[in-house]
C-alpha cells in the first residue's frame, strides 16, 4: 500500500513537471539588463542548481562509489566500509598498469602506514578528495553567478528607475486610441524628465567654480561618485558587467584550485583523450577506480573501491567548461560595446536618431533653434538617460520606441523655457499742484498717491500761515 501511494505521487510529480515545461523560459519577462547579462544570472544559476540536484541524489538517495570487500568475514560491513571510504581519503593507482602495487605498506602493528612521513607527499600518492564537496561548489557556483545580478537590482533600486511600471505602460497602449496613447507617452515622458532632473542635482561642493570643474571631470571619466552626477546608473552597469565577467575567470581559478588540475585547458585537453583513447571516458582527470585503505581494530587493508560517481562528473565538468568559455567570450564582447556605447556620445546620439527620424513627415531630424538632437543627447538626457531609454528598448519594439522619444523630445523643446515678464511701467508720480477733485476723477491715480499728496497740500497750508 504505500509503495503504491509512493508511486502515484512520483507520477503526480513528474506530470506537473512535464506539463510546466512549455512555460519555461530562459530568460525574465521584463530584464534591466541585455540578454548575455541573463545568460549570466538567470540560465546560469539554474544550470548549476540543476547539476547540483543531480549529483546530491546520485549523492545522498543513490551510491556514490562501491567498494569491493575482499575478506568474507566483512561482507557484512559492506555498507559501512562504503560510508568509511566516501568520508575519508581515497588514492589513484601509483601504476595504472600493475594494479598489485599500492601507494604505501601497512605496518602488520597498527594496521597504518609503514612509514608515516609518505603520507606528506600527496602529489606522489595521488589523493582524490573533490568528490565529496561537489555539491557544495555547485551550489556556490550558482550563488557567484547570481551576486552581481543582486548589486545592480540595489543600484536600480537606489536610483529610483521604475523600469518595470514604464515597461508595462508603454507596451500596453499599442493599441490603443491616440488620446489616450499621447497621455500615456506624455506621463511617461514626464516621469523621466522628473527622473534625469534629481540625478543632475549637483551636490553641495559642485555649486563653487572649482566644484563645477570637478563634476565635468567626474563626467568625462565616469566616476560614480553617488546617484546625483548623473553617470550613476550607467557607471554601475559597466561595473556589474566587469563583476560578470571576473567571476567567470574566477570560477576557473576556483575550479583549477578543487580538481587539482588545470581547468583552463580541460576542455581541450579531454577532447584530446577522447581522440586518443577512442572512446568518451577521461580517467586522467575523473578516475573511475581507487584505493582506500580502511582500518579498523588494529587491522588495515587496501580496499578497491570504484567511483560511479566521477562517469557523471566528467560529462557535468566539461558541459561547463565550454559553458564558460562561451561566456568568458559573450561578456568580454559585451563589455566592450558597453563601454563604447556609454562613453561615446556619437553611439548615443546614432542610438536616438534611429528613432527619432521619424518626428517630421519627411524623414528630417528635429530642431528648435539652438536645441538639436546632439544637445538633447548631452544636456538633456546625459549617460544615464540615453542608457535607460537603451534598456526600455529591449523590452518593447521600435514602434513603441519612437513613439516614446518623440514624446521626451518634445518636453525638452518646452524644458527650462522661461516665460519672458514684460518690466513694469513706472507711473509719474502726481504733481504738487493737482487738486484732490482731480485726484479722484482720474482713476490712474492710486490711493496711495492721493493720500501723499493730500499730507503735501497740508504742508503747504500750513507754511503759508
Amino acid at each position: 500500500m504505500f509503495s503504491l501511494t509512493l508511486a502515484y505521487k512520483f507520477i503526480t510529480k513528474m506530470e506537473s513537471i512535464l506539463s510546466s515545461l512549455p512555460n519555461l523560459r530562459i530568460r525574465e519577462k521584463i530584464r534591466d539588463d541585455d540578454t548575455v547579462d541573463q545568460l549570466h544570472h538567470y540560465v546560469t544559476v539554474y544550470m548549476f542548481a540543476s547539476f547540483a540536484l543531480i549529483i546530491g541524489l546520485k549523492e545522498y538517495a543513490g551510491t556514490p562509489l562501491d567498494c569491493w570487500v575482499t575478506a568474507h568475514n566483512w561482507k557484512h560491513f559492506q555498507d559501512h566500509v562504503n560510508s568509511y571510504c566516501w568520508t575519508h581519503k581515497l588514492y589513484r593507482y601509483p601504476n595504472k598498469d600493475n594494479l598489485s602495487q599500492v601507494p604505501y605498506d601497512l605496518s602488520p602493528d597498527h594496521g597504518g602506514p609503514m612509514n608515516s612521513t609518505v603520507l606528506g607527499v600527496t602529489k606522489e600518492l595521488g589523493e582524490i578528495n573533490f568528490y565529496r564537496w561537489i555539491t557544495v561548489i555547485f551550489l556556490v557556483q550558482a550563488l557567484m553567478f547570481k551576486l552581481p545580478n543582486v548589486v545592480w537590482n540595489e543600484c536600480n533600486e537606489y536610483s529610483g528607475t521604475q523600469i518595470e511600471k514604464m515597461v508595462t505602460m508603454i507596451a500596453d497602449s499599442s493599441f490603443d486610441s491616440t488620446d489616450k496613447k499621447n497621455n500615456i507617452f506624455a506621463s511617461v515622458a514626464e516621469f523621466l524628465e522628473t527622473w534625469l532632473k534629481i540625478n543632475r542635482k549637483p551636490f553641495w561642493f559642485m555649486k563653487s567654480r572649482v566644484g563645477a570643474q570637478s563634476k565635468k571631470i567626474l563626467r568625462y571619466w565616469m566616476l560614480c561618485m553617488g546617484a546625483n552626477t548623473g553617470n550613476y546608473l550607467s557607471t554601475m552597469y559597466l561595473v556589474v558587467k566587469a563583476l560578470f565577467l571576473f567571476n567567470v575567470i574566477l570560477q576557473f581559478i576556483m575550479l583549477t584550485a578543487f580538481l587539482d588540475f588545470n581547468y583552463w585547458h580541460y576542455g581541450a585537453r579531454a577532447l584530446e583523450i577522447y581522440h586518443q583513447s577512442r572512446s568518451t571516458q577521461d580517467r586522467t582527470h575523473f578516475p573511475r577506480v581507487a584505493l582506500c585503505h580502511f582500518q579498523a581494530r588494529g587491522q588495515g587493508s587496501w580496499i578497491q573501491c570504484l567511483l560511479t560517481i566521477n562517469m557523471l562528473l566528467e560529462k557535468l565538468f566539461i558541459v561547463e567548461w565550454f559553458w564558460m568559455m562561451l561566456l568568458l567570450v559573450l561578456t568580454t564582447y559585451s563589455l566592450f560595446k558597453w563601454v563604447t556605447r556609454i562613453l561615446r556620445t556619437g553611439q548615443s546620439v546614432k542610438f536616438i536618431v534611429k528613432y527619432l527620424s521619424v518626428f517630421n513627415d519627411d524623414g528630417t531630424l528635429p530642431q528648435d533653434g539652438r536645441r538639436t538632437v546632439l544637445t538633447f543627447v548631452r544636456d538633456y538626457l546625459g549617460n544615464d538617460g540615453v542608457f535607460l531609454l537603451r534598456i526600455l528598448a529591449l523590452n518593447t519594439n521600435d514602434v513603441v520606441m519612437s513613439e516614446l522619444i518623440c514624446s521626451v523630445w518634445k518636453r525638452y523643446i518646452d524644458y527650462n523655457n522661461v516665460a519672458i515678464k514684460p518690466e513694469p511701467v513706472k507711473e509719474p508720480e502726481p504733481s504738487i499742484d493737482m487738486t484732490l477733485d482731480e485726484i479722484e476723477m482720474d482713476p490712474l491715480v492710486s490711493e496711495k498717491e492721493a493720500l501723499h499728496l493730500n499730507d503735501t497740500n497740508d504742508t503747504n497750508d500750513l507754511h503759508i500761515a
